[in-house]
Order: C-alpha cells, then sequence, then structure tokens
C-alpha cells in the first residue's frame, strides 16, 4: 500500500494555510502518515493529528506545543467587529478539528489546547489525548497496512 509521509518540525503559522493543508490530508486517495519530530508548535499540532488513523507517530524526544492563537486588529468599528466575528469562527473550526481527530471532548480541548499560555505537552500526552497514535525511536514501515486504532471518521 502506497503512503504519503508528512514529516513535521514546525513552530506553526498560518492557521488557514494549516487548513488548507489539514483539507488536502483529509481529500488526499492514498494514507497519509503524520510525523512529529524537533518541535511541533501552534497549527503543527492540527496538522500531527490530521494523519490517518493509526499512522500519526511521534518521536520520542519530540516537543509539541499548544496554544491560544493569535491575530490582531484595528480600524472602524464595524471592521473590528467582522475580524472578531472571524476569530471565533476560526476557534470553533479548531474545536471541531481536535473532536474530529483526537479522543478529547471539548471542555478538555478549551482547558488543553486553549490554555491562557503556552502548554507544552509530551509525547506521552499526545498519545493520551489522541494527537497521535505511537510514540517512536525509530521510523516504521509506512507501508504497512493501517492499524484500526482509531474511530475517527474520515468526511
Amino acid at each position: 500500500t502506497d503512503v504519503i509521509s508528512l514529516f513535521i518540525n514546525t513552530q506553526g503559522g498560518s492557521c488557514y494555510d494549516g487548513f488548507a493543508l489539514i483539507d488536502i490530508i483529509g481529500i488526499s486517495r492514498l494514507p497519509v502518515s503524520t510525523v512529529g519530530l524537533g518541535t511541533v508548535a501552534s497549527m503543527g499540532v492540527l496538522i500531527l493529528s490530521a494523519g490517518s488513523p493509526g499512522k500519526r507517530i511521534v518521536t520520542r524526544n519530540t516537543e509539541i506545543m499548544a496554544h491560544q492563537f493569535a491575530g490582531a486588529t484595528e480600524g472602524k468599528f464595524h471592521e473590528i467587529m467582522a475580524a472578531t466575528a472571524a476569530h471565533i469562527y476560526l476557534e470553533n473550526q479548531f474545536v471541531e478539528h481536535f473532536k474530529r481527530h483526537t479522543k478529547m471532548n471539548e471542555a478538555t480541548i478549551r482547558d488543553v489546547m486553549f490554555n491562557k499560555s503556552d502548554r507544552w505537552l509530551s509525547p506521552t500526552e499526545c498519545k493520551k489525548y489522541g494527537i497521535v497514535d505511537e510514540i517512536v525511536d525509530e521510523l516504521p514501515d509506512f507501508s504497512a497496512p493501517i492499524k484500526k486504532t482509531s474511530t475517527r471518521k474520515r468526511k
């Protein structure tokens, strides 16, 4: 079986660019293995969790950091209100993504992933929360059949 392997080592980046990549992973006809190594922060955590069930892995020494997304706006009142509505929509996208791709419920997502400050997670915590399926010391054979370890639904 062919598998696309996406190695993720990132400080994060644009939410909209990240969701574009997540959409590509979701519509891929091939399974996508996401591999976190080094540092996986911010939007990178969402991308890591979006891999095919059983194919989301992290190396033992990876640092994983989640936090509230950031943005700034200025302008007239109606422009600030429009930006506020866009931020609320984006927050809901984050929550729905984590509900779909992890074992967390909304309360846990808001506590862990939207903490008031940066939240550093160990690989073990990421596995516990269902962000990843496996912690590895060496890279597996990515062409092996997908294990049925998750009930995540693909659209």
